[in-house]
C-alpha cells in the first residue's frame, strides 16, 4: 500500500471510532478493502477444496451409476456460479489496483468501497455454502430399469413354460397358503432362468410386490455379488465390506418393504439366507422366495414348501421351438425328416433344440444328416456333469462354427465366472492381442470384425444378452463344454473354483483364469512356461513375489485389476513379449519396473495411486490404447513422451491431469497440448484441459479420425458422460479449428461462462445436428433458441440452463416458419438460476412443436408467471415429469389470460377433432416454493390427468385448495368421480392456508392412492375420503398433533382410515 493509502487509513480509522453506524459501515469498507478481497480470496480457496471432495464423490457416484441427489447438484450449481462472480470481483479488483491515480497516490475510493462490500458479502455466501457442504451422502442407488427391462431374448411362450409361470403366479398371489419359498427344479438348459424373468415381470405386471430382484447364485457363490445384485433392483446402496455388515444393511432395508419377491437363481447347494441378508419365515413374511436349481433336493434343503419341476419339452412343443429357430429350411420334405430325428435327440432340452437349431442354418443335407448320426450316440457317462444329451448337441453345434476367431472369442469368454458379464470393450483387446483378425491393422478394424463375431456367437446361442447393455454372459453348461473342447484341441485352459494358486497342471496351462477367488497369497516362482493368459484380477493378496513372472516369459495378456498391489516385482521385466496389461483400480504408486515392455500394445492404469507415469513410456512406440484416466495422484507428464506414441489410437486421461502447457515449449516437466495433437491416428481421446487458452489456439494436428471424444476444458470433469462429450469453459469467439471440428460431431455440450455465445453459434458453428443435450451454465445471451438456432440442433434431446443471468427468453418464435421451429426429439427441458427470464416461449406460439417433451424443470425463476399457454400445454402429450420449485412470482401453470383461451378456441374450431386435454400423460408434478401460487390444479385441468401417480405440493404459503372449481367449469359431479384414477401418492407439506384438498361439491374416489402425507398443514381438518373411496390407501402420514384434530365423514370411516395413520416418514 502506498504513503498515502495508509495515512488516509489511519485516519479513517481514526474518524471510524466517533461515527453513526451507517457511515461506520461504510468506512469499514473502505478500511477492510485489501483484507476483505483476501479473506475471499482464502474462503473461495476453501471452498474449491470443499468443491473438488464433493466432485470426487460425485464422480465414484455416477461410475456406480447412482443418482446424484439434487441438493448436491444445486450446491455444486451454486458453487460454479460463486466462483464465476468471484472471477469477476477479482478481475476488478486487478483492474482497480493498476487504474489507481497517480501510482497510487489517489486510490479510487469509490470502487473501492464497491469491492470491498462486495467482497465481504460474497464471503459470507462461500460461509454459508460451506457450511451445507457437508452432506451425509451425494448420490443415491440409481433408478434402476427393474426387471421390466431385464432382456428375454427369444422368448418362446411354449404350452410347458407357461403352465409352470401360470403355477407359480397362483401360489404367490394366494396369501393364505403360508408358503414363502417356492422352489423350481429342472435340467439344465431347460429355461428357468428365463423363466423366472418371465415371473418376474408377470409379478410386476399385476403389482403383486412392490419390489422384485433377481440374483444368479451358480455353482460357486459369490456373496457379495448376490447382495448387490438384490441391492441394485430394490434400490439399495451397500458401501459396508464385511459380509455381515452388508448382510445386516440389506435386511433391513427389506424388512422396511411391505412386498417383495426375491428369485434365487442356479442354486447348486443349500445357500444361508441370512448370510445373504434375505428375511423368510412366519416372522418374516415381507419376502417371497422362489429359488430355482437343477436338483429338486436343493430345493427341498432351502425350506421350499412347494416345488415346481420344470420338464422337458413334449415332442409338440420341442418341434415347435424348432422349426422356428431353424426358420424355413425344414419344409423341405428331406430335411423334415432329418429334422425329426434331430428334435428327438435334443431330449425336450430348449437349449439344446435352440443351439442346434441355429447351428443348422443354411447347411447341406450332409450336414443334417451328420446331425442325426452325432446325436443318436449314446452313452453312458457325462461330461463336466453336463447331461450326454447336451453335451452331444453342444458339441455339434460348436464342430459346425467355421469361423475360427469366432472359436476363439468363444473360448476368451469361457475365462470369466458365470456370473461375470463380458464387455465388448474386453474382447476388443483380446482380438488384438490374439490377432483374431490378420487384416485389421487399428482397434477399430478389430473392433468391427469383433461386433460382427459376437453377433454370430449370439445368434448361434453360445452368448447371452447380459443384464447391462454391451456385456454378454456364457450358459454354465455352454462353459463346462466348450472348456473341455479347448483343452482338448491345444487351447489348455484353467477355470477353477480354487482359493489359492493351483498345485498342477501349470506346465502345459496356456491360459489360466482365478478371478474373485479370494487369494491371498502368490507362489514365488511358478513354473508356466507356455502360459499366454493370466486373469488374477479381484483377488485379496498385496504383493506379487519378486521372482513371480521369471518362469512366465511367454506371456502375453496379464490383468491384476482391483487387487491390493502397491508396487510391481522386478521379474515383470521378464514379460518383453507382454502385449496388454491391465492394472485397474489397484494401490500402485510406481510404475518404473514397466519401462523394459517395449511391446505392449494396450497399457491400462485407470484408478491407480501413480505419482508419476512410468519411465520410458516414450518408448513404448507400439501402444495402441493408453488409459491413465482417474490418476487423482498424478503430478505431470513430461514433454514430449505422449507425442512419441505415435500409434496411439485411443488415450484415456481424463480426470487425472489438466494442467497441459497452451503456449510456447512449454518446461520439460510439463507436457504441451500440442503433444496430444500431434497424434494423427487417434479415435478415442478423453482428455481433461484447464487452461481456455486452448479454445482459440489452432494446433498442427488434426482429429479428423476421432470417433469418440471426451474433452474437458473445465475443472468439473464429472459433466462428461456420452461417448462424443465436450465440456468447455470460457468459449468466447473466434474458436479454433479444432473446436469447430469437434462441436459439429459432438452428442452432449457443456458451456460455462461463454460471453458470446449467440455470436459463436451464428458466426462460427455451421451445423449442431449431432447434439442430443446441451448445457449452457453462466453464459452470456439474451435468447437461446432464434431462428438460425433451431436449424442446428434439430436433433436435440436434453435442454439445460442454469445461472444465465442476462437470459430473457429461452425459445424466441418471432419470425420463424413453423418447418423451422421444430424441436421434435426435445425429451428433457431444466431451467435453473434465471433471475431476468420473463417468458419461456414467446412469439408465435402455434409454430412450437415440442410434442416429445417428456420431462420438465423450472427452478429459481423468479420472474416467470406461468409456464404454458393453453395452446401449447395441450401440445405436451408426452410429458410425464413436471417440477416448478423456488419461483417467487409463478401464479399459475396455464396462463388464464383471454387473449390465449381465445387462440385455443379458434384453433378447437378448426377441427371436429376434440381436442387433446394438457397433460394426458403426465405423471408426476412436484410445486415447491411458490409463493404466489393460489391455485394449483383447476377441475378442468384435472380432468385430464388420468396417468398422473405422485402430486407433491410444499411449501406454498398462498394455496388453499389443491384441486378448484373455476367461474365457469361445469360441475359434473358423476363424470367427476373417476378424476386422478392413477394418483398413488399425494404429498402436501409446509402450507399453512391449505383448508381443503377439494371441494366437498367434488365427490371424488381415489382408485389407486396408496399413501397420504400431510405435514405442517395445521388448517387442513378434512380429508376427502369414505369409507370405500381409496380401497388400496396402506398409509396416512402426518404429527399425531395434526391427526388428532381430524373431521372424518363418519365413523366408519374413522375406524378403517385411524389405524393407516402414521408419524414415518418415507425413504425417497
Amino acid at each position: 500500500m502506498s504513503i498515502v493509502s495508509d495515512f488516509a487509513v489511519s485516519v479513517i480509522a481514526y474518524i471510524l471510532e466517533r461515527s453513526c453506524t451507517p457511515v461506520k459501515q461504510r468506512i469499514c469498507h473502505l478500511v477492510r478493502y485489501r483484507s476483505n478481497v483476501r479473506n475471499l480470496m482464502e474462503r473461495v480457496q476453501t471452498l474449491k477444496a470443499v468443491r473438488d471432495d464433493v466432485q470426487e464423490l460425485v464422480k465414484a457416484g455416477q461410475d456406480k451409476g447412482e443418482k446424484i441427489k439434487s441438493e448436491v447438484s444445486n450446491w455444486l450449481a451454486h458453487v460454479i456460479q460463486i466462483e464465476l462472480d468471484v472471477e469477476t470481483l477479482e478481475d476488478k479488483f486487478n483492474k482497480n489496483e493498476r487504474q489507481d491515480c497517480c501510482f497510487g497516490w489517489c486510490p479510487d475510493w469509490s470502487s473501492r468501497h464497491q469491492l470491498s462490500r462486495s467482497a465481504k458479502k460474497k464471503t459470507e455466501e462461500i460461509n454459508v455454502l460451506l457450511s451445507k457442504g457437508k452432506f451425509d451422502g451425494v448420490s443415491l442407488p440409481a433408478a434402476t430399469p427393474g426387471v421390466d427391462a431385464m432382456p428375454t431374448p427369444d422368448f418362446v411362450p411354449l404350452e410347458s413354460s407357461m403352465l409352470a409361470i401360470d403355477e407359480i403366479i397362483k401360489t404367490l398371489k394366494d396369501e393364505l397358503n403360508n408358503i414363502s419359498v417356492i422352489g423350481v427344479c429342472g435340467a439344465g438348459g431347460i429355461g428357468k432362468t428365463t423363466l423366472m424373468k418371465q415371473v418376474a415381470k408377470r409379478a410386476k405386471e399385476h403389482n403383486l410386490f412392490d419390489d422384485v430382484a433377481i440374483a444368479t447364485v451358480s455353482r460357486n457363490p459369490n456373496l457379495k455379488e448376490i447382495q448387490c445384485e438384490i441391492a441394485e433392483l430394490i434400490g439399495l446402496r451397500i458401501e459396508e465390506e464385511s459380509l455381515l455388515g452388508r448382510a445386516t444393511r440389506l435386511s433391513d432395508r427389506l424388512k422396511q418393504k411391505s412386498k417383495v419377491l426375491v428369485i434365487l437363481d442356479d442354486l447348486w447347494e443349500r445357500l444361508e439366507l441370512e448370510n445373504v441378508g434375505i428375511p423368510y419365515g412366519n416372522e418374516h413374511n415381507v419376502c417371497k422366495i422362489v429359488v430355482t436349481s437343477r436338483s429338486s433336493k436343493v430345493c427341498s434343503d432351502m425350506d421350499a414348501k412347494k416345488i415346481i419341476k420344470i420338464k422337458e419339452l413334449s415332442s409338440e412343443d420341442s418341434w415347435s421351438l424348432f422349426t422356428r429357430k431353424a426358420e424355413d429350411l425344414i419344409h423341405s420334405p428331406t430335411l423334415c425328416q432329418a429334422a425329426w430325428k434331430i428334435v428327438g435327440g435334443c431330449g425336450g432340452n430348449p437349449n439344446s433344440i435352440v443351439t442346434v437349431a441355429r447351428a443348422l442354418r443354411n447347411k447341406t443335407l450332409d450336414v443334417w444328416n451328420n446331425a442325426v448320426q452325432t446325436l443318436g450316440e449314446c452313452r453312458t457317462t457325462s461330461s463336466s456333469g453336463v447331461p450326454v444329451k447336451v453335451v452331444l448337441c453342444l458339441k455339434f453345434s460348436y464342430d459346425q462354427i467355421e469361423n475360427e476367431a469366432a472359436k476363439q472369442c468363444l473360448w476368451f469368454c469361457c475365462l470369466f465366472p458365470e456370473y461375470y458379464s463380458v464387455t465388448m470393450e474386453e474382447l476388443v483387446v483380446y482380438g488384438l492381442v490374439d490377432r483374431l483378425f490378420p487384416e485389421a491393422g487399428t482397434l477399430a478394424e478389430v473392433r468391427t470384425g469383433m461386433l460382427s463375431v459376437v453377433d454370430f456367437l449370439k445368434s448361434a446361442n453360445f452368448l447371452l444378452e447380459a443384464d447391462r447393455e454391451g456385456s454378454f454372459k456364457v450358459h454354465d453348461d455352454t462353459r463346462d463344454v466348450v472348456t473341455s473342447i479347448a483343452s482338448e484341441r491345444g487351447y489348455n485352459l484353467m477355470v477353477k473354483a480354487l482359493t489359492a494358486w493351483p498345485a498342477e497342471g501349470l506346465e502345459s496351462c496356456k491360459r489360466m483364469s482365478l478371478i474373485d477367488r479370494g487369494i491371498r497369497k502368490l507362489p514365488d516362482k511358478p513354473e508356466c512356461p507356455q502360459l499366454l493368459t493370466l486373469f488374477l484380477q479381484n483377488n485379496a493378496f498385496e504383493n506379487i513375489p519378486d521372482s513371480f513372472f521369471q518362469s512366465m516369459r511367454a506371456l502375453q495378456f496379464l490383468d491384476f485389476s482391483y487387487t491390493y498391489i502397491s508396487s510391481l516385482p522386478r521379474s515383470i521385466q521378464c514379460l518383453e513379449g507382454l502385449l496388454s496389461l491391465r492394472l485397474e483400480n489397484t494401490h500402485l504408486r510406481d510404475a518404473s519396473l514397466l519401462n523394459k515392455l517395449n511391446k505392449l500394445e494396450v497399457l491400462i492404469l485407470r484408478g491407480s495411486r501413480l505419482e508419476q507415469l512410468p519411465k520410458g513410456l516414450e518408448k513404448m512406440t507400439n501402444l495402441k490404447l493408453l488409459d491413465l484416466s482417474d490418476n487423482s495422484y498424478l503430478q505431470g507428464i513430461p514433454s514430449n513422451v505422449i507425442s512419441k506414441l505415435s500409434q496411439l489410437e485411443e488415450l484415456y486421461i481424463g480426470n487425472s491431469f489438466g494442467d497441459w502447457e497452451i503456449e510456447g515449449d512449454g518446461s520439460q516437466n510439463k507436457a504441451n497440448f500440442s503433444d496430444v495433437a500431434a497424434l494423427a491416428r487417434l479415435t478415442v481421446l478423453h482428455i481433461q484441459v484447464k487452461n481456455a487458452k486452448c479454445l482459440s489456439i489452432n494446433f498442427d494436428g488434426r482429429w479428423e479420425k476421432l470417433q469418440k471424444f471426451r474433452i474437458c476444458v473445465s475443472n468439473d470433469y464429472s459433466d462428461i458422460t456420452s461417448a462424443k462429450s465436450m465440456h468447455l469453459k470460457n468459449l468466447s469467439y473466434p474458436i479454433a479449428n479444432w473446436v469447430k471440428l469437434l462441436l459439429e460431431k459432438a452428442e452432449h455440450l457443456v458451456l460455462t461462462r461463454s460471453m458470446d455465445l449467440e455470436d459463436i453459434m451464428q458466426k462460427d458453428v455451421q451445423s449442431l445436428n449431432g447434439l442430443k443435450s446441451l448445457h449452457l451454465r453462466a453464459c452470456n445471451m439474451n435468447y437461446v433458441f432464434r431462428s438460425h438456432m433451431f436449424q442446428k440442433v434439430e436433433n436435440l434431446e436434453e435442454l439445460h440452463i442454469e445461472y444465465c443471468y442476462s437470459l430473457k427468453e429461452v425459445f424466441h418464435l418471432e419470425e420463424i416458419e413453423e418447418e423451422n421451429a421444430k424441436l421434435t426429439r426435445l425429451r428433457e427441458l431444466i431451467l435453473v438460476g434465471l433471475p431476468n427470464l420473463m417468458s419461456i416461449w414467446n412469439g408465435n406460439l402455434s409454430v412450437a412443436h415440442l410434442e416429445n417433451l417428456n420431462v420438465m424443470k423450472v427452478e429459481e425463476c423468479w420472474q416467470l408467471r406461468n409456464l404454458f399457454s393453453e395452446v401449447l400445454a395441450r401440445r405436451l402429450r408426452q410429458l410425464e415429469h413436471l417440477a416448478i420449485i423456488n419461483c417467487d412470482n409463478m401464479e399459475e401453470i396455464i396462463s388464464n389470460q383471454q387473449a390465449e383461451k381465445d387462440e385455443a378456441a379458434c384453433m378447437m374450431n378448426l377441427s371436429n377433432i376434440p381436442p387433446p386435454r394438457p397433460f394426458q400423460n403426465l405423471q408426476k408434478l412436484i410445486i415447491s416454493k411458490c409463493k404466489k401460487m393460489k391455485r394449483v390444479l383447476s377441475v378442468s385441468l384435472v380432468r385430464g390427468l388420468e396417468q398422473l401417480e405422485e402430486l407433491t405440493i410444499v411449501e406454498c404459503n398462498q394455496i388453499e385448495e389443491i384441486i378448484t372449481m373455476a367461474m365457469g367449469e361445469e360441475d359434473n359431479k358423476e363424470g367427476d368421480q373417476n378424476m386422478l384414477p392413477q394418483l398413488k401418492i399425494l404429498t402436501l407439506q409446509n402450507l399453512p392456508k391449505l383448508g381443503t384438498i377439494c371441494n366437498d361439491e367434488l365427490l371424488l374416489e381415489w382408485p389407486s392412492l396408496r399413501e397420504l402425507q400431510v405435514w405442517n398443514c395445521r388448517n387442513l381438518k378434512k380429508l376427502p375420503l369414505g369409507l370405500y373411496d381409496a380401497p388400496r390407501l396402506r398409509k396416512i402420514k402426518g404429527h399425531l398433533t395434526w391427526v388428532g384434530g381430524l373431521e372424518w365423514k363418519d365413523e366408519n370411516a374413522k375406524r378403517w382410515l385411524q389405524p393407516l395413520l402414521t408419524e414415518e416418514r418415507s425413504i425417497r
